[in-house]
Protein backbone atom coordinates (compact mmCIF):
# COMPACT_ATOMS: atom_id res chain seq x y z
CA UNK A 1 0.00 0.00 0.00
CA UNK A 2 2.88 2.37 0.81
CA UNK A 3 4.36 1.74 -2.65
CA UNK A 4 1.05 2.35 -4.41
CA UNK A 5 0.54 5.60 -2.47
CA UNK A 6 4.09 6.77 -3.23
CA UNK A 7 3.81 5.97 -6.94
CA UNK A 8 0.42 7.70 -7.18
CA UNK A 9 1.77 10.89 -5.59
CA UNK A 10 4.87 10.79 -7.80
CA UNK A 11 2.81 10.27 -10.95
CA UNK A 12 0.57 13.21 -10.00
CA UNK A 13 3.61 15.43 -9.48
CA UNK A 14 5.11 14.37 -12.79
CA UNK A 15 1.89 15.07 -14.66
CA UNK A 16 1.63 18.49 -13.02
CA UNK A 17 5.24 19.34 -13.87
CA UNK A 18 4.92 18.22 -17.48
CA UNK A 19 1.67 20.12 -17.89
CA UNK A 20 3.65 23.29 -17.17
CA UNK A 21 6.70 22.22 -19.23
CA UNK A 22 7.59 23.19 -22.75
CA UNK A 23 7.55 19.54 -23.80
CA UNK A 24 7.33 16.34 -21.83
CA UNK A 25 5.75 12.92 -21.53
CA UNK A 26 4.69 10.20 -19.13
CA UNK A 27 4.86 6.67 -20.50
CA UNK A 28 4.98 3.11 -19.32
CA UNK A 29 6.39 -0.28 -20.22
CA UNK A 30 4.84 -3.60 -19.24
CA UNK A 31 6.83 -6.59 -20.52
CA UNK A 32 5.78 -10.11 -19.47
CA UNK A 33 7.88 -12.96 -20.89
CA UNK A 34 6.92 -16.64 -20.92
CA UNK A 35 9.80 -19.13 -21.10
CA UNK A 36 10.39 -22.87 -21.32
CA UNK A 37 14.00 -23.52 -20.34
CA UNK A 38 15.87 -26.76 -20.94
CA UNK A 39 19.45 -25.75 -21.54
CA UNK A 40 19.16 -21.97 -21.14
CA UNK A 41 22.61 -20.73 -19.98
CA UNK A 42 23.75 -24.28 -19.08
CA UNK A 43 23.59 -27.49 -21.17
CA UNK A 44 21.06 -29.94 -19.69
CA UNK A 45 21.96 -33.06 -17.77
CA UNK A 46 20.11 -36.37 -17.99
CA UNK A 47 18.51 -35.69 -14.59
CA UNK A 48 17.20 -32.22 -15.50
CA UNK A 49 13.57 -31.40 -16.25
CA UNK A 50 12.41 -28.33 -18.22
CA UNK A 51 11.57 -25.19 -16.24
CA UNK A 52 8.56 -23.04 -17.09
CA UNK A 53 8.41 -19.47 -15.82
CA UNK A 54 7.04 -16.01 -16.49
CA UNK A 55 9.03 -12.88 -15.70
CA UNK A 56 7.91 -9.28 -16.03
CA UNK A 57 9.41 -5.83 -16.27
CA UNK A 58 7.25 -2.82 -15.40
CA UNK A 59 8.45 0.73 -15.88
CA UNK A 60 6.97 4.18 -15.36
CA UNK A 61 8.86 6.82 -17.34
CA UNK A 62 8.68 10.59 -17.36
CA UNK A 63 10.64 13.05 -19.44
CA UNK A 64 11.02 16.83 -19.53
CA UNK A 65 12.56 18.83 -22.37
CA UNK A 66 13.34 22.51 -22.71
CA UNK A 67 15.89 24.64 -24.51
CA UNK A 68 18.44 24.41 -21.71
CA UNK A 69 17.43 21.43 -19.58
CA UNK A 70 16.37 17.84 -20.22
CA UNK A 71 15.44 15.39 -17.47
CA UNK A 72 14.30 11.77 -17.33
CA UNK A 73 13.07 9.47 -14.56
CA UNK A 74 12.29 5.77 -14.93
CA UNK A 75 10.93 3.67 -12.05
CA UNK A 76 11.12 -0.10 -12.42
CA UNK A 77 9.88 -3.34 -10.94
CA UNK A 78 11.39 -6.61 -12.27
CA UNK A 79 10.12 -9.91 -10.95
CA UNK A 80 9.11 -13.50 -11.56
CA UNK A 81 5.41 -14.20 -11.40
CA UNK A 82 4.86 -15.81 -8.02
CA UNK A 83 8.12 -14.83 -6.34
CA UNK A 84 6.25 -13.01 -3.57
CA UNK A 85 3.64 -14.32 -1.18
CA UNK A 86 0.25 -12.80 -1.95
CA UNK A 87 -0.88 -10.03 0.43
CA UNK A 88 2.62 -9.37 1.75
CA UNK A 89 4.40 -6.01 1.47
CA UNK A 90 7.79 -6.69 -0.13
CA UNK A 91 9.37 -3.48 -1.51
CA UNK A 92 10.66 -4.08 -5.01
CA UNK A 93 10.32 -0.85 -7.00
CA UNK A 94 13.60 0.92 -7.76
CA UNK A 95 15.03 3.71 -9.87
CA UNK A 96 16.23 2.50 -13.27
CA UNK A 97 17.19 5.95 -14.54
CA UNK A 98 17.16 9.44 -13.04
CA UNK A 99 19.24 12.08 -14.77
CA UNK A 100 19.34 15.72 -15.67
CA UNK A 101 21.06 17.28 -18.68
CA UNK A 102 22.10 20.91 -19.05
CA UNK A 103 22.94 22.48 -22.44
CA UNK A 104 25.62 25.17 -22.28
CA UNK A 105 24.93 25.71 -25.97
CA UNK A 106 23.79 23.59 -28.91
CA UNK A 107 27.17 21.82 -29.05
CA UNK A 108 28.01 21.17 -25.39
CA UNK A 109 25.94 19.56 -22.65
CA UNK A 110 26.45 17.93 -19.27
CA UNK A 111 24.43 14.95 -18.04
CA UNK A 112 24.50 13.61 -14.47
CA UNK A 113 22.67 10.87 -12.58
CA UNK A 114 21.70 7.25 -13.12
CA UNK A 115 21.70 6.64 -16.84
CA UNK A 116 22.00 3.98 -19.53
CA UNK A 117 25.11 3.82 -21.71
CA UNK A 118 24.49 2.71 -25.31
CA UNK A 119 27.42 3.07 -27.69
CA UNK A 120 28.02 1.76 -31.20
CA UNK A 121 26.65 -1.79 -31.47
CA UNK A 122 26.59 -2.35 -27.67
CA UNK A 123 29.72 -4.52 -27.76
CA UNK A 124 31.33 -2.78 -24.77
CA UNK A 125 28.53 -0.73 -23.20
CA UNK A 126 24.86 -1.67 -23.20
CA UNK A 127 21.54 -0.83 -21.58
CA UNK A 128 20.89 -4.53 -20.92
CA UNK A 129 17.76 -4.44 -23.03
CA UNK A 130 17.15 -8.19 -22.87
CA UNK A 131 17.47 -8.80 -19.13
CA UNK A 132 14.36 -7.69 -17.32
CA UNK A 133 16.22 -5.58 -14.74
CA UNK A 134 18.21 -3.74 -17.43
CA UNK A 135 21.53 -2.00 -16.75
CA UNK A 136 22.28 1.58 -15.78
CA UNK A 137 25.24 3.46 -14.26
CA UNK A 138 25.62 6.31 -11.80
CA UNK A 139 27.87 8.72 -13.69
CA UNK A 140 28.57 12.19 -15.04
CA UNK A 141 28.77 12.62 -18.79
CA UNK A 142 30.12 15.49 -20.88
CA UNK A 143 28.74 15.45 -24.43
CA UNK A 144 30.08 17.36 -27.42
CA UNK A 145 28.14 17.48 -30.71
CA UNK A 146 30.50 19.14 -33.15
CA UNK A 147 30.27 20.20 -36.76
CA UNK A 148 30.97 17.71 -39.54
CA UNK A 149 29.31 14.77 -37.82
CA UNK A 150 31.81 14.56 -34.95
CA UNK A 151 30.71 13.52 -31.45
CA UNK A 152 32.73 13.22 -28.25
CA UNK A 153 31.45 11.77 -24.96
CA UNK A 154 33.49 11.61 -21.75
CA UNK A 155 32.16 9.88 -18.62
CA UNK A 156 33.43 9.59 -15.05
CA UNK A 157 31.99 7.83 -12.00
CA UNK A 158 32.90 6.96 -8.42
CA UNK A 159 30.95 4.41 -6.37
CA UNK A 160 30.60 4.16 -2.60
CA UNK A 161 28.50 1.63 -0.68
CA UNK A 162 27.88 3.57 2.52
CA UNK A 163 28.60 6.97 4.03
CA UNK A 164 30.87 6.06 6.96
CA UNK A 165 32.76 9.39 6.99
CA UNK A 166 36.24 7.83 6.60
CA UNK A 167 38.06 5.87 3.89
CA UNK A 168 36.68 4.82 0.51
CA UNK A 169 36.65 1.02 0.69
CA UNK A 170 34.01 -0.43 -1.64
CA UNK A 171 33.00 -4.09 -1.28
CA UNK A 172 30.09 -4.45 -3.70
CA UNK A 173 30.33 -6.44 -6.95
CA UNK A 174 30.45 -3.28 -9.07
CA UNK A 175 33.45 -1.40 -10.38
CA UNK A 176 34.65 1.31 -8.02
CA UNK A 177 34.85 3.58 -11.04
CA UNK A 178 33.78 3.35 -14.69
CA UNK A 179 35.17 5.99 -17.04
CA UNK A 180 35.41 6.31 -20.80
CA UNK A 181 36.19 8.60 -23.71
CA UNK A 182 34.28 7.96 -26.95
CA UNK A 183 34.94 9.76 -30.23
CA UNK A 184 32.71 9.20 -33.25
CA UNK A 185 32.53 10.42 -36.85
CA UNK A 186 29.43 9.50 -38.83
CA UNK A 187 27.68 10.49 -42.02
CA UNK A 188 24.36 9.66 -43.65
CA UNK A 189 24.08 10.11 -47.41
CA UNK A 190 21.30 9.21 -49.85
CA UNK A 191 23.21 6.11 -50.97
CA UNK A 192 25.27 5.15 -47.94
CA UNK A 193 26.03 5.78 -44.29
CA UNK A 194 29.04 5.10 -42.15
CA UNK A 195 30.20 5.35 -38.56
CA UNK A 196 33.73 5.24 -37.16
CA UNK A 197 34.30 5.21 -33.41
CA UNK A 198 37.27 5.04 -31.07
CA UNK A 199 36.87 4.31 -27.38
CA UNK A 200 39.03 4.12 -24.27
CA UNK A 201 37.19 2.53 -21.34
CA UNK A 202 38.55 2.12 -17.83
CA UNK A 203 36.91 0.12 -15.03
CA UNK A 204 38.51 0.14 -11.59
CA UNK A 205 38.11 -2.47 -8.85
CA UNK A 206 38.74 -2.10 -5.14
CA UNK A 207 42.04 -3.54 -3.93
CA UNK A 208 42.21 -5.38 -0.57
CA UNK A 209 43.40 -2.22 1.20
CA UNK A 210 41.12 0.72 1.94
CA UNK A 211 42.24 3.11 -0.76
CA UNK A 212 43.64 1.33 -3.80
CA UNK A 213 41.94 0.81 -7.15
CA UNK A 214 43.14 -1.55 -9.87
CA UNK A 215 42.25 -0.32 -13.36
CA UNK A 216 41.51 -2.43 -16.42
CA UNK A 217 41.68 -0.61 -19.75
CA UNK A 218 39.77 -1.50 -22.91
CA UNK A 219 40.47 0.44 -26.09
CA UNK A 220 39.91 0.10 -29.81
CA UNK A 221 37.76 0.97 -32.80
CA UNK A 222 34.36 0.13 -34.25
CA UNK A 223 33.69 0.83 -37.93
CA UNK A 224 30.52 0.22 -39.91
CA UNK A 225 29.55 0.94 -43.51
CA UNK A 226 26.10 0.53 -45.03
CA UNK A 227 25.61 0.87 -48.80
CA UNK A 228 21.93 -0.15 -48.83
CA UNK A 229 22.45 -3.56 -50.46
CA UNK A 230 25.66 -4.49 -48.68
CA UNK A 231 27.62 -3.51 -45.63
CA UNK A 232 30.46 -4.34 -43.29
CA UNK A 233 31.21 -4.00 -39.59
CA UNK A 234 34.75 -4.24 -38.21
CA UNK A 235 35.85 -4.14 -34.58
CA UNK A 236 39.20 -4.49 -32.82
CA UNK A 237 39.92 -3.99 -29.12
CA UNK A 238 42.71 -4.60 -26.67
CA UNK A 239 42.70 -4.94 -22.88
CA UNK A 240 45.47 -4.19 -20.40
CA UNK A 241 45.94 -3.19 -16.77
CA UNK A 242 44.72 -5.39 -13.92
CA UNK A 243 41.50 -7.28 -13.37
CA UNK A 244 39.95 -9.63 -10.84
CA UNK A 245 41.22 -13.22 -11.02
CA UNK A 246 38.95 -16.11 -11.98
CA UNK A 247 39.85 -19.68 -11.02
CA UNK A 248 39.54 -22.64 -13.37
CA UNK A 249 35.98 -23.25 -12.18
CA UNK A 250 35.02 -19.78 -13.36
CA UNK A 251 34.60 -18.18 -9.94
CA UNK A 252 36.16 -14.89 -8.81
CA UNK A 253 38.96 -15.33 -6.27
CA UNK A 254 38.34 -12.69 -3.54
CA UNK A 255 40.97 -9.94 -3.27
CA UNK A 256 43.04 -11.43 -6.10
CA UNK A 257 44.09 -9.65 -9.29
CA UNK A 258 45.91 -10.53 -12.51
CA UNK A 259 47.61 -8.53 -15.22
CA UNK A 260 45.49 -8.39 -18.39
CA UNK A 261 46.95 -8.93 -21.86
CA UNK A 262 43.95 -9.61 -24.07
CA UNK A 263 42.48 -8.75 -27.46
CA UNK A 264 39.34 -9.07 -29.55
CA UNK A 265 38.37 -8.66 -33.19
CA UNK A 266 35.22 -9.10 -35.21
CA UNK A 267 34.45 -9.10 -38.94
CA UNK A 268 30.83 -9.07 -40.12
CA UNK A 269 29.97 -8.50 -43.81
CA UNK A 270 26.40 -8.72 -45.09
CA UNK A 271 24.45 -8.39 -48.34
CA UNK A 272 20.83 -7.74 -49.25
CA UNK A 273 20.30 -9.49 -52.62
CA UNK A 274 16.55 -8.89 -52.72
CA UNK A 275 14.13 -6.50 -51.06
CA UNK A 276 13.50 -7.14 -47.35
CA UNK A 277 16.08 -9.95 -47.17
CA UNK A 278 19.56 -9.76 -45.68
CA UNK A 279 22.18 -12.43 -45.08
CA UNK A 280 25.46 -12.04 -43.22
CA UNK A 281 28.42 -14.02 -41.98
CA UNK A 282 31.00 -13.20 -39.37
CA UNK A 283 33.49 -14.20 -36.76
CA UNK A 284 34.05 -12.93 -33.23
CA UNK A 285 37.45 -13.80 -31.77
CA UNK A 286 38.05 -13.30 -28.03
CA UNK A 287 41.49 -14.22 -26.73
CA UNK A 288 41.83 -16.55 -23.75
CA UNK A 289 44.40 -17.96 -21.35
CA UNK A 290 46.32 -21.22 -21.74
CA UNK A 291 45.48 -23.29 -18.66
CA UNK A 292 48.42 -25.62 -19.33
CA UNK A 293 50.99 -22.82 -19.38
CA UNK A 294 52.38 -22.59 -15.84
CA UNK A 295 54.55 -19.57 -16.66
CA UNK A 296 51.64 -17.11 -16.75
CA UNK A 297 49.97 -17.62 -13.38
CA UNK A 298 49.81 -13.87 -12.77
CA UNK A 299 48.56 -13.02 -16.29
CA UNK A 300 45.17 -13.48 -17.91
CA UNK A 301 44.68 -13.29 -21.66
CA UNK A 302 40.91 -13.56 -21.39
CA UNK A 303 39.16 -10.67 -23.16
CA UNK A 304 36.11 -9.77 -21.11
CA UNK A 305 33.41 -7.40 -22.53
CA UNK A 306 31.90 -7.26 -19.06
CA UNK A 307 29.49 -4.39 -19.67
CA UNK A 308 28.48 -5.37 -23.21
CA UNK A 309 25.50 -7.16 -24.77
CA UNK A 310 26.44 -10.84 -24.83
CA UNK A 311 22.83 -11.85 -25.59
CA UNK A 312 23.01 -9.89 -28.83
CA UNK A 313 26.22 -11.45 -30.09
CA UNK A 314 26.94 -14.93 -28.68
CA UNK A 315 23.69 -16.78 -29.22
CA UNK A 316 20.26 -16.06 -27.79
CA UNK A 317 20.29 -19.04 -25.43
CA UNK A 318 22.93 -17.18 -23.37
CA UNK A 319 25.37 -20.04 -22.89
CA UNK A 320 28.12 -17.40 -22.94
CA UNK A 321 26.53 -14.74 -20.76
CA UNK A 322 29.59 -14.39 -18.48
CA UNK A 323 32.55 -15.09 -20.71
CA UNK A 324 35.41 -15.69 -18.22
CA UNK A 325 33.27 -18.13 -16.24
CA UNK A 326 31.52 -19.65 -19.28
CA UNK A 327 34.79 -20.47 -21.08
CA UNK A 328 36.93 -21.11 -17.96
CA UNK A 329 39.17 -18.28 -19.14
CA UNK A 330 39.83 -20.13 -22.41
CA UNK A 331 38.46 -17.43 -24.70
CA UNK A 332 35.89 -17.87 -27.45
CA UNK A 333 35.70 -18.16 -31.22
CA UNK A 334 32.21 -17.64 -32.61
CA UNK A 335 31.68 -18.21 -36.34
CA UNK A 336 28.13 -17.35 -37.38
CA UNK A 337 25.64 -17.04 -40.20
CA UNK A 338 22.43 -15.03 -39.99
CA UNK A 339 19.52 -14.30 -42.27
CA UNK A 340 16.82 -11.64 -41.82
CA UNK A 341 13.55 -11.35 -43.71
CA UNK A 342 10.66 -8.92 -43.32
CA UNK A 343 7.27 -10.14 -44.49
CA UNK A 344 4.07 -8.15 -44.02
CA UNK A 345 5.23 -6.64 -40.75
CA UNK A 346 6.84 -9.82 -39.45
CA UNK A 347 10.56 -9.68 -38.78
CA UNK A 348 12.15 -13.14 -39.07
CA UNK A 349 15.72 -13.77 -37.93
CA UNK A 350 17.55 -17.09 -38.31
CA UNK A 351 21.02 -17.48 -36.75
CA UNK A 352 23.58 -20.27 -36.69
CA UNK A 353 26.63 -20.17 -34.38
CA UNK A 354 29.62 -22.48 -34.19
CA UNK A 355 31.54 -22.06 -30.94
CA UNK A 356 35.06 -23.11 -30.00
CA UNK A 357 37.61 -22.34 -27.31
CA UNK A 358 40.32 -19.93 -28.39
CA UNK A 359 42.95 -21.39 -26.04
CA UNK A 360 43.53 -24.50 -23.93
CA UNK A 361 41.31 -25.49 -21.00
CA UNK A 362 42.35 -28.41 -18.84
CA UNK A 363 40.41 -31.67 -19.06
CA UNK A 364 39.50 -32.44 -15.45
CA UNK A 365 39.07 -36.13 -16.26
CA UNK A 366 42.56 -36.26 -17.74
CA UNK A 367 44.73 -33.79 -15.75
CA UNK A 368 47.57 -32.27 -17.71
CA UNK A 369 45.77 -32.54 -21.05
CA UNK A 370 43.52 -30.06 -22.84
CA UNK A 371 39.88 -30.36 -23.81
CA UNK A 372 39.05 -30.47 -27.50
CA UNK A 373 38.36 -26.90 -28.58
CA UNK A 374 34.92 -27.30 -30.30
CA UNK A 375 32.15 -26.40 -27.85
CA UNK A 376 29.07 -26.92 -29.96
CA UNK A 377 26.63 -25.09 -32.19
CA UNK A 378 23.42 -23.16 -31.79
CA UNK A 379 20.40 -22.42 -33.99
CA UNK A 380 18.08 -19.51 -33.16
CA UNK A 381 14.79 -18.62 -34.84
CA UNK A 382 13.29 -15.29 -33.80
CA UNK A 383 9.97 -13.73 -34.90
CA UNK A 384 9.06 -10.11 -34.12
CA UNK A 385 5.82 -8.29 -34.89
CA UNK A 386 4.52 -4.82 -34.04
CA UNK A 387 0.86 -5.55 -33.34
CA UNK A 388 0.13 -1.86 -32.83
CA UNK A 389 2.32 1.20 -32.25
CA UNK A 390 2.24 0.40 -28.54
CA UNK A 391 2.26 -3.42 -28.53
CA UNK A 392 5.08 -5.67 -29.73
CA UNK A 393 5.35 -9.47 -29.90
CA UNK A 394 8.79 -11.10 -29.74
CA UNK A 395 9.06 -14.88 -29.74
CA UNK A 396 11.81 -17.37 -30.41
CA UNK A 397 12.96 -20.98 -30.31
CA UNK A 398 16.62 -21.84 -29.81
CA UNK A 399 18.57 -25.10 -29.72
CA UNK A 400 22.11 -25.75 -28.50
CA UNK A 401 24.07 -28.85 -29.49
CA UNK A 402 26.90 -29.20 -26.94
CA UNK A 403 30.09 -31.19 -27.22
CA UNK A 404 31.78 -33.06 -24.38
CA UNK A 405 34.05 -30.04 -23.92
CA UNK A 406 31.06 -27.74 -23.47
CA UNK A 407 29.71 -29.84 -20.61
CA UNK A 408 33.07 -29.85 -18.87
CA UNK A 409 33.56 -26.11 -19.40
CA UNK A 410 30.15 -25.08 -18.11
CA UNK A 411 29.89 -27.29 -15.02
CA UNK A 412 31.97 -29.61 -12.89
CA UNK A 413 28.84 -30.93 -11.15
CA UNK A 414 26.96 -32.47 -14.07
CA UNK A 415 26.10 -35.93 -12.80
CA UNK A 416 27.05 -37.82 -15.94
CA UNK A 417 30.12 -36.10 -17.36
CA UNK A 418 31.46 -38.14 -20.23
CA UNK A 419 28.07 -39.61 -21.10
CA UNK A 420 26.36 -38.73 -24.40
CA UNK A 421 25.57 -35.02 -24.60
CA UNK A 422 22.00 -33.76 -24.55
CA UNK A 423 20.59 -31.06 -26.82
CA UNK A 424 19.36 -27.98 -25.01
CA UNK A 425 16.38 -25.93 -26.10
CA UNK A 426 14.65 -22.73 -25.04
CA UNK A 427 11.35 -21.16 -26.08
CA UNK A 428 10.10 -17.71 -25.16
CA UNK A 429 7.18 -15.46 -26.03
CA UNK A 430 7.30 -11.84 -24.89
CA UNK A 431 4.73 -9.06 -25.14
CA UNK A 432 5.82 -5.45 -24.69
CA UNK A 433 3.18 -2.82 -23.98
CA UNK A 434 4.36 0.80 -24.18
CA UNK A 435 1.39 3.05 -23.34
CA UNK A 436 1.79 6.84 -23.50
CA UNK A 437 -0.24 8.41 -20.69
CA UNK A 438 0.65 12.01 -21.44
CA UNK A 439 2.53 13.65 -24.29
CA UNK A 440 2.91 17.38 -24.67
Amino acid sequence: MKQIFFLSILLLLLITTISNAQTGFVSGEIRPRFEVQYGYKTPPDTINEPQVLISQRTRLNAGFNSEKVNAYISLQDARLWGDQIIATDVPSTGVQQAWGQYYFNKHISFKAGRQEFIYDNKRLLTDGLWIQQGRAFDAMLLKLALNGGWKVDAAVSFNQAVNNFYNTYYNLANPKTLDFLWVNKSKVDSNYKYSLSAIALGDGWQTPDTNGVNMRWTYGINASYDHQQWGLNLEAYGQSGKTREYNQSGFIIPDSFQTVKAYFFSVNPWISPIKNFQVGVGIDYLSGSDALDSTETDVTRMFNPQFGATHKFYGKIDIFFNLPADTRNGGLVDAYLNAKYDYKGWGMNLEYHYFALQNQVEDVENPGTALAKPLGSEVDLILIKDITKMVNLNTGFCMFFPTRSMEFVKSATISQLGSPTKTGYWFYAMLTFKPVFLNK
